[in-house]
């Protein structure tokens, strides 16, 4: 029984050390902001006519537009 807890516990060791190596941003890795995007939208249906470098496009909320990087121009569906 002692021959597999020893091993068993430097496994266990090994692990949690692997676990803990650094996350920080570093001179190798530098800092990245978070996007500005949201991180998730409802499902509501508010039509909206939205612009990407100067591509229209409708979207079905103004949430699902900014998360594609488009710009509401307006409230409605493009080409009203």
């Amino acid at each position: 029984m002692k021959r597999f807890v020893l091993p068993t516990l430097g496994l266990a060791g090994v692990l949690v050390l692997a676990g803990c190596l650094e996350t920080m941003p570093g001179p190798d890795r530098p800092h990245r902001p978070r996007p500005e995007k949201p991180a998730m939208c409802t499902r509501e249906y508010a039509p909206v006519c939205a612009v990407k470098r100067g591509k229209r496009q409708t979207f079905s909320n103004a949430c699902m537009a900014q998360a594609k990087g488009y710009n509401v121009i307006e409230q409605r569906p493009c080409g009203r």
